[in-house]
């Protein structure tokens, strides 16, 4: 028995040895063509800012963001396929040991003497019927001699680690769009509130020019257009508040309240958002090191790491599989002497496989991990191309926010001013009501551009922390990062030839 013993013990060592070979192909990253000048700066301390929404001093904005993060349906639903992702671990896992069973029985079962050379039972002196009771323990082994297993184990390790972190790229995903629709529903507010503030007036206007057109004093033109004009900015408050409710529903879907919430209560405010304060300018240019921190970028590349283990199992099925099985138990035909020594029963052996012929299955199946693996690689260089896109975009919006929402103010301001002096020498009879109506549909038409403006300004800063998978936290030294200069790229381009029509696709 000993002896047996040690022979199983040598095989399940010769079996372990064997199985440090893998057919994996080592793993390297895709090469990308970078920026040279974004490789050359030294980031120093500057760790991602995970709360970087509450640059904005809302305390509901923040309170939305907690909200939302907790109760969204997607992150439950992605938590969920993180667990799904980690019990397949564990099972790959389990596939690298024995599989050790226990097993019981008991039988019995009357002989026929009616068979073929069979002596009658009272001649044999045997018993017709008989009683056997059986217990034992099973292993089997299969031997991972080529890292089938093994590369299993990483594939689905590595898909759990693009589960975990496509987690977090989902949480700040759902941050942003918590921070971009509560921006919107507050520039929606503002134009509702100017919708309504102009309807006011207009109607004002309109009572006074009824009055003056029943007098005599104005043409019935000029009381048609005033009356169109008030229905113009009718129109507008419904269409705002049509939109106000439907940012509300959105935002309440964002946040993961319950159906009942989404149809009864009312969505809360903060500060207006022209009151919001605009956070201090992200730096203008970043390191490739800092975008690589992206968690969908990261994310990509736990997905060709799987791929490239896979590659390994698919490999693996080409070489024959080995197992190692063995038993101990007991049989007997009594209980009383189940666990006695002469019961006892044993077996150990050796069992393999070859594929000879699969008519190809084996093959395809590795050609099919190959074009997995390349597909893969092609959604890594895309995301990464995508987080270029957008820093460069975002920076770019960022940079020129402010500026933008300056000239809308500006514009608003001297159109409020023209539309004042145009009513004043239009009730002096200096001017026709033309003039009246171009000034007050601009005035109009620049305040609802200013909400939007003031909301492109806030979603910039979003975007920026977005397209660098969270924000920046200030070191208190300004960073000197290249700048993604518009003009300068215009005029490089320029200078060594691209037609002006190949500018803007």
């Amino acid at each position: 028995m000993i002896k047996n013993c040690s022979r199983l013990l040598c095989l399940l060592c010769v079996g372990i040895l064997l199985g440090a070979c893998s057919f994996a192909p080592k793993y390297e990253r895709p090469d990308q063509d970078l920026p040279d000048e974004w490789r050359k700066v030294d980031l120093g301390s500057t760790p991602l800012d995970t709360d970087w929404w509450t640059r904005f001093k809302d305390p509901v904005l923040t309170a939305m963001i907690d909200h939302a993060l907790v109760n969204n349906q997607d992150i439950a639903q992605s938590l969920a396929r993180v667990d799904s992702a980690a019990a397949q671990v564990g099972t790959a896992t389990s596939a690298l040991f024995p599989n050790l069973s226990g097993s019981g029985a008991g039988r019995a079962q009357g002989a026929s003497e009616k068979t073929p050379n069979t002596v009658p039972f009272d001649q044999s002196g045997l018993s017709r019927s008989t009683t056997q009771y059986q217990g034992e323990l099973n292993a089997a082994w299969e031997l991972d001699l080529w890292g089938k297993y093994r590369n299993q184990r990483t594939m689905l390790s590595d898909v759990l680690m693009n589960s975990v972190i496509g987690h977090e790229a989902l949480r700040l995903e759902i941050a942003g769009q918590t921070a971009q629709a509560y921006f919107a529903l507050l520039a929606l507010d503002m134009q509702l509130e100017t919708a309504r503030r102009t309807l006011k007036s207009r109607e004002e206007s309109f009572g006074i020019y009824t009055s003056r057109y029943k007098e005599g004093d104005i043409t019935e033109l000029d009381w048609q257009r005033a009356r169109a004009e008030v229905e113009i900015a009718r129109a507008q408050v419904h269409t705002s508040t049509v939109a106000v409710d439907q940012a509300e529903s959105a935002l309440a879907v964002l946040l993961g309240r319950s159906p009942r919430d989404i149809i009864n209560r009312a969505m809360p405010r903060g500060h207006d958002i022209g009151a919001l304060p605009s956070p201090p300018v992200l730096p203008a240019g970043l390191p490739s090191e800092l975008l690589m921190r992206r968690p969908d970028i990261r994310a990509s590349e736990y997905l060709i790491m799987a791929y490239n283990a896979n590659i390994g199992v698919a490999r693996a099925e080409f070489f024959p599989s080995i197992s190692l099985t063995g038993m101990m138990g007991t049989i007997a035909s009594s209980v009383g002497n189940l666990f006695t020594g002469p019961a006892g029963a044993w077996s150990y052996g050796v069992s393999g496989s070859l594929p000879i012929i699969d008519f190809g299955r084996n093959w395809y199946n590795l050609k099919d991990a190959e074009a997995q693996k390349r597909a893969a690689i092609a959604t890594y260089r895309k995301t990464v191309q995508s987080a270029f896109q957008d820093i460069r975009n975002s920076l770019t919006a960022q940079r020129e926010a402010d500026s933008i929402v300056n000239s809308m103010q500006i514009q608003v301001d001297s159109l409020r001013r023209a539309t004042d002096l145009a009513r004043l020498q239009y009730d002096n009879g200096y001017t026709d009501y033309l003039t009246v109506l171009d000034a007050e549909r601009q005035l109009f038409s620049a305040e609802l551009s200013l909400a939007t403006a003031l909301r492109d300004r806030l979603d910039a800063i979003v975007s920026v922390c977005m397209a660098l998978g969270g924000g920046w936290k200030d070191s208190g030294i300004t960073p000197q990062f290249p700048i993604v200069d518009t003009r300068e790229l215009l005029e490089s381009e320029q200078a060594i030839g691209v037609p002006k029509h190949k500018k803007n696709k």
